[in-house]
């Protein structure tokens, strides 16, 4: 318990020297913290619009004049096929 006491001790005598800034610096550094991250997220709001963008136009299917007629082929599925029992199944005889 005492070296919690004396560790609280130590951090107020440490907060007294501790040399705040004055409001005004406080603003000004307020105000550029915010700015940059505005303009990153921008930045980066729009760099990620133009990836996604121009992948969107890479994944795109191209066209040709050859293929352009040729029907679709949708492929059909087989039913599943379900598991019966082979022997009946067992009477008890009393």
């Amino acid at each position: 318990m005492s070296k919690i006491i004396k560790f609280l001790n130590e951090v107020k005598t440490e907060f007294k020297n501790i040399t705040w800034p004055k409001k005004e610096t406080l603003i000004q550094l307020s105000i550029v913290v915010i700015s940059i991250s505005i303009i990153v997220s921008i930045i980066l709001a729009g760099s990620d619009y133009l990836f996604t963008q121009s992948f969107a136009l890479l994944s795109q299917p191209t066209t040709s004049k050859n293929n352009t007629n040729l029907p679709l082929i949708s492929p059909t599925l087989a039913p599943t096929p379900t598991v019966s029992s082979i022997s009946p199944s067992p009477t008890i005889k009393k």
